[in-house]
């Protein structure tokens, strides 16, 4: 070769490595060229052998660049893989004994963690895809026909053909819900301790507002001085009252046997023994658990056993706490003048307190256990979900429940309230606006 050739010879060498190889090899060759230009023409033929040096140096460095990218690649997906938590009796499969029911009907009892509970049915139906009762109103309409038992006009058919879910505010009537819902439906509702579910309904029915009591004095102390003549205002038709009384109609009592309401007990019943002791035989008979808001983690336990649910099923956000003034407010004399006011919430609540704790002890320790268990993933999913961490979470199964993985879509889902999951979800899912 020429010595005139061999300048073009490198230059085109070195623009082809300079497009598609390292700089360090890039380098090589210009040194090549530069210092060899006026070499002798015996040194042309080591021209292909270094050549091939050079592909065979190159095609390292590709190897090792992709050795780098997948080493990159795992370590990215090391990072999406859920954490995992350490928890008792882990490495078992939970022995199914049961089929899950999906099928069910919630009343809401007003002011008893029906919320948080709408909240969890919401997620666990929506998880599954199945189909709600939803009433026919578009935004805020979340009433099933309450204060009354539900009826065909008030809610929106079915586009499966079949019900899953009812859990938005009616009135439990088995005739009526018989008719909306498949054979095998299951009835579930949940009560709170009367005097805390009155003092809630007192605060959050704006009761001091409507009666002229101020929230500053002695406000409970004030209202039982005459507790029937200020519900007799409170559920009238008196125009000024009206147009506080948001969402309440007339003759509607919201500090007197409010959670019997909803559960069905008629105001004309409300002197006759008899008739309360039928009536809770009936509700006992009818519903598969009553749940208690005062043991509110076992009563999701033992839900999640009835129901033949998981773990993460039951996890749950608190909805609608609020703080008020009297809110600790236990005064005896208080008390004993709403359970004198009050009779009926007071004769559920403790009949179906007592069946709670019978199911709590039939439990034993391993009822103990699982609580605890569950308790450990309540409290991880919430630190969890009110972070930033991206990675999943996972708790491996147990024998009381199969894994459960926490993912920040979860955690989305799981902070709705009804407004969020009804309004934003179910109901633009129903009318197509959401897949």
């Amino acid at each position: 070769m020429t010595r005139q050739l061999r300048p073009a010879l490198c230059g085109f060498r070195l623009l082809l490595l300079g497009l598609g190889t390292s700089v360090t090899i890039t380098c090589l060759a210009l040194t090549y060229c530069v210092g060899n230009l006026d070499t002798q023409t015996n040194e042309d033929r080591n021209l292909a052998e270094e050549v091939q040096e050079d592909v065979r140096e190159e095609s390292k460095i590709r190897q090792l660049q992709d050795k780098i990218e997948e080493l990159e690649e795992q370590l990215s997906m090391e990072k999406q893989r859920p954490r995992p938590i350490d928890m008792p009796q882990t490495g078992l499969r939970p022995i199914r004994t049961c089929a899950e029911k999906t099928n069910f009907v919630f009343i809401k009892t007003h002011k008893s963690g029906s919320e948080t509970m709408t909240s969890l049915f919401h997620r666990y139906g929506d998880e599954r895809m199945l189909e709600f009762v939803l009433p026919r109103g578009d935004i805020n309409d979340w009433y099933l026909g309450w204060p009354k038992p539900i009826t065909k006009d008030i809610y929106r058919p079915a586009k499966s053909g079949t019900f899953n879910i009812m859990c938005e505010h009616t009135v439990f009537n088995k005739p009526a819900m018989s008719k909306v819902m498949p054979k095998d439906t299951v009835y579930v509702t949940i009560l709170r301790e009367p005097f805390e579910q009155f003092k809630s309904s007192f605060k959050y029915h704006l009761l001091p507002k409507i009666l002229g009591i101020s929230e500053t004095s002695d406000a409970l102390l004030e209202f039982f001085k005459q507790p029937e003549t200020y519900d007799d205002i409170y559920t009238s038709g008196a125009e000024e009252v009206r147009k506080v009384r948001t969402g309440i109609p007339d003759g509607v009592s919201v500090t007197r046997n409010f959670m019997a309401h909803d559960l069905g007990y008629p105001r004309e019943q409300w002197g006759n023994s008899t008739y309360l002791e039928e009536f809770i035989k009936y509700i006992d008979k009818e519903f598969i658990f009553v749940m208690i808001l005062e043991y509110f983690e076992e009563s999701l336990v033992l839900l999640k056993s009835t129901m033949c649910w998981e773990f993460q099923d039951i996890v749950y956000h608190p909805s609608n706490v609020a703080a008020y003034p009297y809110k600790k407010d236990r005064r005896e004399n208080l008390v004993d003048a709403h359970r004198n006011f009050s009779k009926i919430d007071y004769a559920l609540y403790q009949h179906f307190k007592r069946t709670l704790w019978k199911r709590i002890k039939q439990g034993g320790q391993d009822f103990k256990e699982e609580l605890e268990a569950f308790r450990k993933i309540q409290r991880v999913t919430t630190r969890y979900c009110e972070s930033k961490e991206t990675t999943p979470l996972s708790f491996p199964s147990t024998k009381w429940s199969m894994e459960v993985r926490i993912t920040r879509h979860f955690c989305s889902r799981y902070r709705l309230d009804t407004g969020g999951y009804l309004d934003h979800v179910l109901k633009k899912r129903y009318d197509g606006l959401l897949t």
